[in-house]
């Protein structure tokens, strides 16, 4: 069978009051933790959804806006096909195009590009190849690090007609192709009089923030988490960091299908976990990419939580105050109870409990003062019972022998032994005179030690005479236990009961060794012989009722039995006589009872008078 954890253990050991509280606080927790924790999963969950609509709808207003700049711009470059002077020189229509006059030809389409490209400051550059090879270009040079040259332009402008040439355009919007911050506009340099007719390549390079600055009014995109994928998948803007490289490129496992315009889920990366969304613009058909961090969504959450949680403690806090005034309240009762209970276990039957309400604990306290008066009662009963079973035995024992008849017929001996020079019986017949005269002049049932032992010697003396030296006795008792208050006769019958049961029987040098000791509020006097001894189960049952007619009978003897049922009647059942005894070894009899001193019998016997 599996032990009980620790913890029920000590459970059941907690006063009721604190079960009470504890279940209570128990409940309080519960209900505040779960009110607290759904508060703020369902206001964490509602946030989400309404950011995500939010951030789809604000999404969807940057993808037109992005679709607008990008028209903006191919109108832009609609603007200079039709420039008939630029269309002019790259079509080499009236002076060729040489060695020599190059330089004044490029310079002259670097100024009427310029017209075109000062308008947009977003605008980087514009080149143009001719179908013969010719390059001419414009470049907008604030901020940049360095200026175009021949060989930039010709690198970037065979780029962009393999860039057409492979994906089967003769317009597209490409990444950067000199690998900066840019995006790029290639398309044939079409003959507007001639549609068929390509005269070369043109090439307009857009800064990246020509498009993503377009959310950053937007309180939930910013330009650093806004990507474009043109129509390849091929990033246009945004990026730029090993975080969001990642989740641009985790980006391609939720591509969007046919009939679906714009999605909206959770990412999670070693950055942490991020809102995707993501739309396909109408025309185009880019993918606008948005990575939104979850932090930031739920950063104004936290006063709403913050709020929540002081509104639990505070709840918590007033609770606990009303649960501790009803565990007080409830179990105030049961302590009044319980405390009268302990007076009575401490022996005050004339306590009672005032009615404590009309409730089951109410009704237990009337229980309680009817189950007193009852025990009262019969303890008076059962009490004048045992004190007229006991004086009648006593006085049947006394009056077996007439302690007066004989007191006076001893006196007599006494003196006729002294007439006849006879010591020894004059001693014995003394002896005798004085355990009569205990029994006959003494006053209450009560004297001390010292008189016990006394008395006592007076009995050893009488036997001494019949069995010679056949045993010795021996007193262990210090003079400071002397004064302790002990009922008459306790003593005499433990030795009689060693000299004829245990001495006697044995038929050798026998031993009565008589000793005392307080411990705590309790004296022990104990009769110890080194007779015949008997087994451990005897000596157990010695007490018994069914062993009661081996009382052994001497003078004035009331049995061991009478003994420890007086002590009991006395003291209650915690005291009386006890046994240790092994065979060959001796028997040890235990007297146990409250210790206190006979001087204080007397005073309280004498306050009493007094009163």
């Amino acid at each position: 069978m599996a032990a009980n954890p620790w913890y029920r253990s000590r459970i059941k050991d907690f006063r009721f009051r604190t079960k009470i509280f504890l279940s209570n606080m128990i409940l309080i927790l519960f209900i505040s933790t779960a009110i607290g924790g759904v508060a703020i999963y369902a206001s964490t969950k509602f946030i989400e959804s309404n950011t995500r609509d939010l951030s789809m709808q604000v999404i969807h207003q940057v993808s037109d806006n992005i679709e607008n700049r990008a028209k903006e711009a191919f109108t832009s470059s609609v603007y200079v096909l039709s420039d008939s002077s630029i269309r002019q020189i790259v079509a080499e229509q009236g002076e060729q195009v040489t060695a020599e006059n190059y330089p004044a030809f490029r310079s002259r389409m670097e100024f009427l590009l310029a017209q075109y490209g000062n308008g947009n400051p977003y605008m980087n550059a514009i080149m143009i190849k001719t179908g013969r090879g010719q390059m001419y270009w414009w470049e907008n040079k604030k901020g940049l690090g360095h200026t175009l040259n021949q060989e930039d332009v010709g690198e970037m402008m065979k780029g962009a007609a393999s860039y057409l040439t492979n994906h089967g355009r003769t317009m597209a919007w490409s990444p950067s192709l000199r690998k900066r911050n840019e995006v790029f506009l290639v398309r044939d340099f079409v003959d507007v009089s001639q549609i068929d007719r390509s005269l070369g390549t043109i090439v307009f390079s857009m800064d990246a923030d020509y498009f993503l600055s377009l959310g950053s009014g937007s309180s939930i995109i910013k330009q650093n988490n806004v990507a474009i994928l043109n129509a390849f998948n091929e990033l246009l803007a945004g990026g730029g960091n090993s975080d969001a490289d990642n989740l641009i490129t985790n980006s391609s496992n939720y591509v969007l299908n046919e009939q679906d315009a714009s999605m909206a889920t959770v990412e999670h990366s070693a950055a942490g976990d991020y809102l995707f969304v993501q739309e396909r613009t109408s025309t185009l058909g880019w993918r606008v990419l948005c990575f939104i961090p979850m932090s930031s969504l739920f950063s104004d959450t936290r006063v709403l939580v913050l709020v929540i949680v002081l509104v639990s403690l505070i709840a918590v806090l007033i609770s606990t105050g009303i649960a501790v005034l009803l565990s007080k309240s409830s179990t105030r009762n049961i302590k009044i109870l319980e405390q009268t209970m302990r007076r009575v276990e401490d022996g005050n039957l004339d306590v009672r409990i005032i009615p404590l309400g009309k409730d089951e604990i109410g009704s237990l306290s009337v229980r309680f003062n009817f189950m007193l008066a009852r025990i009262n009662e019969l303890i008076n009963t059962v009490y004048k019972e045992q004190i007229a079973k006991q004086q009648a035995e006593f006085t049947v024992l006394m009056s077996q022998i007439n302690p007066h008849f004989l007191y006076n017929t001893l006196g007599t001996v006494k003196w006729y032994a002294r007439m006849n020079q006879q010591s020894e019986i004059e001693r014995m017949v003394s002896s005798v005179i004085d355990l009569l005269k205990s029994s006959v002049r003494r006053v209450g049932e009560f004297h001390s030690l010292e008189q016990e032992i006394a008395q006592l010697n007076n009995y050893i003396y009488i036997q001494k005479i019949g069995y010679g030296e056949a045993f010795q006795v021996e007193y262990k008792v210090d003079e400071q236990w002397l004064e302790s208050e002990v009922p008459y006769f306790i003593l005499q019958p433990l030795v009689e009961n060693a000299i004829l049961h245990g001495i006697e029987m044995s038929k050798g040098s026998g031993r009565i060794v008589v000793s005392a000791r307080v411990t705590g509020k309790e004296l022990f006097v104990m009769v110890e012989d080194n007779g015949v001894g008997m087994e451990e189960v005897k000596a157990a049952n010695l007490l018994h009722t069914a062993t009661r007619k081996e009382a052994v009978p001497g003078v004035a003897s009331i049995g061991i039995h009478n003994v420890n049922e007086r002590i009991q009647l006395y003291y209650g059942q915690n005291y009386g006589l006890s046994f240790e005894s092994m065979p060959g070894a001796g028997t040890k009899a235990i007297v146990r009872i409250p210790y206190r001193t006979h001087r204080q019998r007397r005073n309280e016997h004498a306050e009493r008078h007094d009163r």
